[in-house]
């Protein structure tokens, strides 16, 4: 009789265990998902958000005759930011992406990077080349779906691909 309770007392035990174990698996398994979400929402709203804005920026200069390229700096200095803090300096959420797409976003970066740029005390001048530049990034973009007309529902896969349109598109415009 001993034998049986105890042996009853050690399934119980086993089962409050078997419980508990999955109880917290479950909360760790949400946990991490949760996560990784809020850091692809980082990438949907501070950087695939940008891309639009940019080339929303780009028409508006356009239709002005280029009156003030230091709002199309202003936003290139965005996107380039989160670039440089995702993926050289690996912010908290640089996790989220894989090898290929730090890849990816660091070619974007380098079709960004001979662009002007402003820090603290000094906006770099704009000129004719600029321009041509950055017309040729705008019709990029454009091929890229980032337009206000095609703002595609914003989910992780959506963006990635967008991503690789816009790196491929950049080779080709840019014949590299």
């Amino acid at each position: 009789m001993k034998r049986t309770i105890r042996k009853s007392k050690l399934n119980k035990a086993v089962f409050i265990l078997l419980i508990i174990s999955i109880l917290l698996n479950i909360f760790f398994v949400g946990s991490w998902a949760s996560n990784n979400a809020r850091k692809q929402e980082y990438f949907i709203y501070n950087l695939n958000q940008k891309l639009y804005e940019l080339n929303l920026a780009i028409n508006k200069q356009k239709e002005n005759d280029w009156q003030d390229p230091q709002v199309l700096i202003n936003q290139i200095e965005k996107i380039r930011v989160v670039i440089v803090d995702s993926v050289i300096t690996n912010n908290f959420a640089s996790s989220v992406l894989n090898d290929g797409e730090k890849e990816m976003l660091r070619r974007i970066f380098n079709f960004l990077e001979p662009l002007p740029k402003t820090d603290l005390f000094e906006v770099e001048e704009w000129d004719e080349a600029d321009t041509e530049y950055i017309i040729r990034i705008g019709k990029v973009l454009s091929l890229s779906n980032y337009t206000t007309n095609s703002f595609p529902k914003q989910n992780w896969n959506t963006i990635v691909k967008q991503w690789a349109q816009l790196d491929k598109s950049l080779a080709i415009e840019f014949n590299q």
